[in-house]
């Protein structure tokens, strides 16, 4: 193996993005508290700080439980709705769950046929939604021993001019601060039970018809959260910036377009992407620089060629 590896990151994109439920939405955090007469399930929540101006033009600083979505959450079910509109190969590492996570000794096929270290890393090479996302560690000098043994150290080489770590970064998302705090103005008061809704339900048994009923707490219609998507720029993926771009913008459709968390198809989780604010940060200047502001996920998707012209004509000028 050749020692002169090197990566160079150039610039991270940041988007700004504003989430907004359309329908209920859970991302479930079971049965917090135990409280007697309280949901039976609740969302996920975290104490946090906003700071709001009141009507006498004074700076309050509001601590408040709020629901919250995961970056995980968000970034997981990006993730697996690209796996699957790209029909990417399925793998098991228990033979029950079958889904596109390459690893060495997965599972190929319900025989039980393993992966073999020059199949797995031809699929770390051929598939860039896996470097976009990001992929497990693995002990890169076996793989190439073995590699080497089967006359396959080609693979290697092929694969170390594109290996890069984790393309995307998606923060946890919180509610908006404009909406705290237009609440706050409207009620002198921001508590947990102005983000959610109780939603009852009631599960039949098939067979004997018995009850059991229950209350789920989840997050109400029409609240925004606000959160960033990062995307990192290295020398090895430059040249591909464009097609990143577009599995970005191509998750964040499938999600529009299904759900998100958990009983998406009783409809839950339905949401919208707006107010989508693009900086780029230049890691060799260290300058950090608003590039464009678009209302819509459409908007974003119609002006993804004017981006990466920007990002390409500033990269020139450095070159």
């Amino acid at each position: 193996m050749s020692s002169n590896v090197t990566l160079k990151l150039l610039k991270i994109i940041k988007f700004k993005v504003n989430l907004t439920t359309v329908t209920g939405l859970l991302i479930s955090a079971g049965r917090a508290l135990g409280r007697i007469g309280g949901a039976d399930v609740e969302p996920m929540s975290i104490e946090r700080e906003y700071q709001c101006i009141d009507d006498k033009g004074q700076l309050k600083l509001i601590r408040v439980r709020v629901p919250y979505i995961p970056g995980s959450s968000l970034k997981g079910r990006m993730r697996s709705l690209l796996e699957v509109a790209l029909g990417l190969p399925l793998y098991s590492s228990d033979g029950k769950i079958w889904s596109h996570t390459p690893a060495r000794t997965v599972q190929v096929n319900t025989n039980g046929d393993k992966i073999t270290d020059a199949e797995f890393v031809e699929v770390l090479i051929d598939t860039e939604l896996d470097r976009m996302f990001g992929y497990g560690a693995f002990p890169m000098n076996e793989v190439y021993e073995t590699l080497k043994k089967n006359n396959s150290v080609d693979l290697m080489n092929n694969l170390l001019p594109v290996l890069t770590p984790t393309l995307i970064q998606v923060d946890d998302f919180f509610p908006d601060n404009n909406l705290v705090c237009n609440i706050y103005r409207e009620n002198e008061l921001v508590t947990f039970d102005d983000f959610i809704e109780d939603k009852n339900e009631n599960r039949l048994d098939r067979v004997t018809s018995a009850a059991d009923p229950r209350t789920v707490s989840r997050v109400k219609p029409g609240v925004t959260f606000t959160g960033s998507i990062s995307f990192l720029v290295y020398d090895k993926n430059f040249p591909k910036f464009k097609d990143y771009l577009n599995l970005l913008t191509k998750g964040m459709r499938l999600l529009e377009m299904t759900y998100l968390g958990a009983a998406g198809s009783r409809g839950y989780g339905r949401i919208k992407f707006s107010d989508i604010s693009v900086s780029i940060y230049d890691a060799q200047s260290g300058t950090d620089s608003v590039v464009g502001s678009y209302n819509s996920l459409d908007d974003l998707i119609n002006n993804v060629q004017t981006l990466v012209n920007f990002v390409q004509t500033v990269q020139a000028t450095k070159s």
